[in-house]
C-alpha cells in the first residue's frame, strides 16, 4: 500500500473513531443530563460538608432524608459512564483492528519535523499506530465541538 493511501486510511479510521465515540456519547448519555445530576450530587456534598463544619444537627438532618435520592443520582450517572465507556471501547477496536489488518505494522504514514526541539535532524516517521492515536485526539475534539458538548 503505498503512503497517501495509508495515510488517509489511518486517518478515515480515526475520523471514524472520532465520530463514533461522540454520536455514541449523545445517544446513549444525555451530557446535559449528565452534568446536571453531577452538579446536584456535587451540590448535596458540598452543603452536607459546610453542615459537617457548622456542627448544624438540623440541615444535617434534612440531608440525610436526601441522601437515598443522590445515591440514586450518582447511581445513574455511573451507569450511564459505564455504558458509554463500553460503547466506546467497542468503537475503538473495531476501528484500530480494521485499520491494522489493511495496513501492515511498521509502515509510516506520516511525518513530524523535530526541528522545533532539535535543529537540523529533519523528520521522524509515524508508523500507523501513533498516526491514528494523534489524530483521534484532534478529531474527537473537533466532533465533540459540532456535537456542542465541550
Amino acid at each position: 500500500m503505498d503512503f497517501i493511501s495509508s495515510l488517509l486510511l489511518v486517518t478515515g479510521a480515526a475520523v471514524f473513531n472520532a465520530a463514533g465515540n461522540t454520536f455514541l456519547s449523545v445517544k446513549i448519555s444525555n451530557p446535559e443530563k449528565l452534568k446536571r445530576l453531577q452538579q446536584e450530587a456535587k451540590d448535596y456534598r458540598e452543603q452536607l460538608d459546610a453542615a459537617k463544619k457548622a456542627s448544624d444537627t438540623k440541615v444535617m438532618k434534612s440531608l440525610e432524608k436526601r441522601k437515598k435520592y443522590i445515591e440514586m443520582l450518582s447511581n445513574e450517572v455511573s451507569s450511564a459512564t459505564l455504558k458509554q465507556t463500553l460503547a466506546s471501547l467497542a468503537v475503538t477496536l473495531v476501528a484500530f483492528y480494521l485499520m491494522l489488518w489493511l495496513i501492515p505494522q511498521g509502515t509510516t504514514v506520516a511525518y513530524v519535523s523535530t526541528y522545533l526541539w532539535n535543529p537540523g535532524d529533519g523528520l521522524v516517521g509515524l508508523d500507523s499506530v501513533f498516526w491514528f492515536v494523534v489524530t483521534t485526539s484532534y478529531f474527537s475534539i473537533v466532533t465533540r465541538k459540532l456535537f456542542g458538548m465541550v
